[in-house]
């Protein structure tokens, strides 16, 4: 069955969420992309539809931080 665009992106934001919360539990390297896609509900292989690599994947956290830490300071 096909995904649809907004369920798309709301599993996206729902890696995001759980990868950003075993990272500041478990540190980088004390978590795997399977581990957070079984705490996101999504298949292993979903993943890298939605990123390139864990690497990318953090990144992507950290910029999300970044802004909004950014944003909250003025």
């Amino acid at each position: 069955m096909r995904v649809t665009r907004e369920q798309a992106a709301a599993n996206r934001e729902k890696i995001l969420e759980v990868a950003g919360t075993l990272f500041r539990e478990r540190g980088y390297d004390g978590i795997g992309v399977a581990d957070i896609m079984k705490r996101a509900g999504l298949t292993h292989g979903g993943f890298y539809g939605h990123f390139p690599s864990k690497d990318d994947l953090a990144a992507e956290i950290t910029s999300r931080c970044s802004a909004a830490k950014a944003g909250s300071s003025g």
